[in-house]
């Protein structure tokens, strides 16, 4: 549970300085936290609690789509505030051009179904890059 120590020390930074959005967002982070050690009925391993900051991202990027669909620009500010408060929880993310070098280095068969690949490839660096990246370099490489 180091990811808890870190939250609720981030809790205390962020209540002293007033930064409302980083209390939200973490507050929000240790709920899903418990309620998914209830859910399991067990500590969280690492990789369990990453993939709780990752489901809370991606539902916050979510949002953010549809804000920014809707023209809501006052809310798509408060959107983007998270994301950059959510990632500091994650390891550091692969740009595209990393990624990409990294999935020419699995020597990956182009006559595969595509969807096959992605999956292989999320699974391989689903801890570095978000799953729609992902998406993206992987068809851009069967297709060249």
């Amino acid at each position: 549970m180091m990811l808890n120590t870190r939250l609720m020390k981030d809790l205390k930074k962020a209540m002293q300085d007033k930064n409302t959005i980083k209390k939200s967002v973490i507050t929000l982070l240790r709920a899903g936290l418990t309620n998914e050690k209830i859910k399991r009925k067990a500590e969280l391993t690492e990789q369990e609690e990453m993939a709780v900051v990752r489901r809370e991202l991606k539902q916050t990027k979510d949002s953010l789509a549809e804000f920014k669909k809707a023209g809501r620009t006052d809310l798509v500010e408060k959107e983007e505030a998270k994301i950059a408060v959510l990632e500091t929880y994650l390891p550091k993310q692969l740009s595209e051009a990393e990624l990409l070098t990294e999935i020419q280095k699995l020597n990956l068969d182009k006559t595969e179904n595509i969807g096959k690949v992605i999956g292989q490839v999320i699974a391989e660096f689903k801890e570095v890059a978000d799953g729609a990246l992902v998406s993206k370099v992987v068809k851009e490489y069967m297709n060249s």
